[in-house]
């Protein structure tokens, strides 16, 4: 006697065969579409496929690139919204894009317990959006449901280590017990881009896959694994636990070596600190020296020449060696300031630039009350060697203005202004004198005055700018760069 659950099963099997196998039902023609899960049809359980050998056709959307997953032979997944499956074949005759849609035709077979669709042929129909990914917790929970589907998801690594013809991970997805291979093949084609040896138990990842029956070792036996297509399907979460021994590690060395370097450099700094003081000290000592002895050789040349002018009666060779005079007084004037100042390189060139306008202002006795200074002087640091061509253009200028502008006139404005904005400085001297002849020559070539002017500007690599002022008199504006190589 026959059992109800015998009976009520021997009918369901009679009624797929009537379905599907007899020409004329359901997907029998040849030109019918078969569906993923009646492919994989197993009712006796045996792990074989019912249909196995048959030959079938089969739609769907590519999730894995051809040439990933095996380099010779053509091994993807297409799946459609509820399933997909697996399709094998030994030729590569177009490649295959994630997304594209396709239509194949073959037969089913297995390999190594994955039943799959050994095609004949197959074209593309149309490039579309592939399927949503669906998630890794449900698939891990029900692998069977989502076979040859993309999923995606994070977990935490379980295990890991390598397996028949490749290397895995078993990852648990977070809230729930269950946990799910994740797998790449040595004959996958970026077999090395996946470095599982940084990853570690309890590492915290997240993987995008397609979900496989693959099982090499056992191939009657189930076993669900999700097959990486490429390095970007795995992520870290957070900072994995072999980055963390390594910085960790990493930082200890750096702290041992630092501590031991500094030992050693605090024993060398201590012994040579004295050393280096003294001798630093005696070369400032030596440099303001220096600049000491050049400052009064200076001014033994100056007396000399003012000895010079009181034994000579002619004014044009009177009037030559007073120029010189300041020139040389404008040099002296630096020196003097390197030699009382900390600084030994720099000087503050609105201070040098008062005193020095100052000074020239009282070589001129005759125009001493009758011409005002007026300084808008902006602090401004500037090395001696350019400093020094500063000094003489500002001297050439002064001097210009008490022998040309205020020869004339009772109430004398002499303006001196000096300002820096970004990296530029601007140095303004400006008269309320008659203003510059008609056919005065800016090139300087028949006046040794503008030549030197012209000079210093060009030693300066800044521009000059001469202007009569609307309400009478010269201005003369250079503008310089503050540093230069």
């Amino acid at each position: 006697m026959i059992s109800a659950s015998k009976l009520g099963k021997t009918l369901t099997c009679f009624l797929i065969y009537l379905i599907i196998v007899i020409p004329g039902y359901g997907q029998a023609s040849a030109d019918s579409l078969w569906s993923f899960p009646t492919i994989r049809t197993d009712l006796n359980e045996d792990g074989i496929p019912d249909y196995l050998g048959e030959e079938v056709s089969v739609s769907g959307i590519v999730n894995i690139e051809s040439g990933i997953l095996h380099e010779h032979y053509l091994q993807t997944f297409i799946q459609n919204d509820t399933s997909g499956i697996s399709v094998f074949s030994y030729e590569i005759n177009t490649s295959l894009a994630v997304g594209d849609s396709i239509i194949a035709w073959g037969v089913i077979d297995t390999y190594n317990g994955l039943t799959e669709v050994e095609v004949d042929s197959y074209r593309v129909i149309q490039q579309v959006d592939i399927p949503a990914a669906k998630l890794l917790t449900e698939a891990t929970l029900n692998p069977a449901k989502y076979l040859g589907m993309l999923v995606v998801g994070e977990g935490h690594i379980i295990e890991k280590g390598t397996t028949f013809n490749g290397k895995y991970i078993l990852l648990k997805p977070d809230d729930i017990s269950e946990s799910i291979m994740v797998y790449v093949s040595n004959f996958h084609r970026l077999f090395s881009d996946f470095n599982f040896s940084i990853l570690e138990i309890g590492d915290k990842i997240g993987v995008k896959g397609v979900i496989t029956e693959y099982n090499p070792e056992h191939p009657n036996q189930k076993n669900y694994k999700l097959f990486l297509r490429t390095a970007d399907d795995l992520n870290y979460i957070g900072l994995p636990t072999y980055y963390v021994r390594l910085i960790i590690w990493g930082v200890i060395a750096i702290v041992l070596i630092i501590l031991a370097w500094r030992l050693i450099l605090r024993y060398r700094v201590d012994s040579k600190t004295r050393e280096i003081q003294l001798s630093l000290r005696q070369k400032e000592i030596l440099l303001q020296e220096i600049h000491h002895r050049v400052k009064n050789s200076l001014s033994i040349v100056n007396s000399l020449i003012e000895l010079q002018i009181q034994s000579s009666d002619n004014k044009e060779a009177i009037d030559t060696l007073q120029s010189s005079q300041t020139r040389i007084q404008s040099i002296a004037m630096i020196h003097e300031k390197l030699y009382k100042s900390e600084s030994l390189s720099d000087i503050e060139l609105n201070q040098y630039i008062k005193e020095l306008t100052e000074a020239i202002h009282g070589t001129f006795s005759s125009l001493e009350n009758r011409v005002t200074l007026i300084f808008n002087l902006e602090p401004v640091k500037l090395n001696t060697d350019r400093a020094i061509y500063c000094g003489l253009l500002i001297n050439e200028l002064v001097v210009n203005a008490f022998k040309h502008a205020f020869s004339k006139i009772e109430n004398g404005k002499l303006t001196v202004d000096l300002t820096k904005t970004g990296d530029t400085i601007t140095l303004l001297v400006a008269d309320n004198g008659p203003g510059l002849p008609g056919d005065f020559d800016t090139s300087g070539v028949d006046s040794l005055g503008q030549m030197l002017i012209n000079s210093f500007v060009s030693n300066l690599n800044g521009n000059l700018t001469i202007a009569d002022n609307p309400q009478g008199g010269t201005t003369f504006q250079i503008t310089f760069p503050a540093n230069t190589k």
